[in-house]
């Protein structure tokens, strides 16, 4: 059985346009999963989720059944329907690593935003950093999914991720319960973006975050001596990479491990990602947790 397609982050560097890039990324995964067994994750994925017990036996597609042995259960779009809000990290930390993380974070947005059209899920993007804008409140239609790859390539990382009212604020609008997708380093000052979380849990989110670093920060394989700059502040500090490389590496996996302590306290699904690592297995992460609900 051929496996899944997977994507690499170097396709961004061969595309100009947000769209192009988003359709090519989906399109290859899906052609992928089409192939492998998880055919209820196929082409035709928002019409079916699996079977749980108690459901009605005649909406079992028993063509499914026959060609993967697994149980799905037809699914039509008004059944379908979900709220999804995209959160996008735009502060200046995010424009650091090879492959670059805004570029790698952008990029699995637009791709999220396709995959929710072609769910017809209805789909919201919010940028936040210096400070936080409802980009596009959600909605389910082909020009609403084009405004969203407007708005993603027009994005452009700069500022510090704070505690910005205007976040609080968006948030608080959303009235019904959905699946918020957030993508960001997670750097911020003081505890802006863990505030984030704790308030979608609040307004009865479901919610994921991709934890997006670079090889750089993960692995620091640096050398010699040279100057370490904060990308939102700007503040610039002399080290010595050998002598520095066990506190930072020591102090770096606290913080990765807090982070991931404080989303399983909130019943936050914490997945951490490197911007080397193919997007496939973000949007594998993404459609389980979408047919779960």
């Amino acid at each position: 059985m051929e496996p899944p397609q997977t994507i690499s982050p170097e396709l961004f560097d061969s595309l100009g346009d947000v769209s192009l890039i988003a359709r090519e990324v989906v399109e290859g995964f899906l052609g992928g999963l089409h192939r492998s067994p998880f055919l209820g994750y196929s082409t035709e994925f928002a019409s079916h989720r699996p079977y749980m017990q108690g459901d009605d036996l005649r909406q079992v597609d028993w063509k499914v059944w026959g060609r993967t042995d697994g149980l799905y259960v037809k699914q039509f779009e008004d059944d379908t329907n979900l709220c999804c809000q995209i959160f996008l990290d735009t502060s200046a930390s995010m424009n650091f690593g090879q492959p670059d993380k805004f570029v790698y974070a952008r990029t699995l947005a637009a791709a999220l935003a396709y995959l929710m059209s072609r769910q017809h899920d209805a789909s919201g993007l919010i940028l936040f950093g210096g400070m936080a804008v409802q980009a596009l409140p959600a909605r389910s239609n082909p020009d609403h999914l084009d405004e969203m790859f407007h708005q993603l390539a027009a994005a452009e990382p700069a500022g510090q991720t704070t505690a910005d009212v205007g976040l609080g604020q968006i948030v608080g609008t959303f009235t019904r319960s959905g699946l918020s997708v957030v993508i960001s380093d997670l750097f911020s000052n003081g505890d802006a973006i863990f505030e984030l979380l704790r308030q979608l849990r609040a307004q009865r989110q479901q919610v994921i975050v991709f934890h997006v670093l670079s090889p750089e920060e993960t692995d620091f394989k640096f050398e010699g001596d040279f100057l370490i700059e904060d990308c939102e502040s700007g503040e610039k500090i002399p080290v010595n990479a050998d002598s520095f490389r066990s506190d930072y590496l020591k102090s770096f996996n606290d913080f990765c491990r807090r982070a991931e302590l404080i989303c399983e306290t909130l019943e936050i699904d914490y997945q951490r990602l490197r911007t080397d690592e193919p997007l496939d297995r973000a949007l594998t992460i993404y459609l389980e947790e979408r047919m779960a609900r």
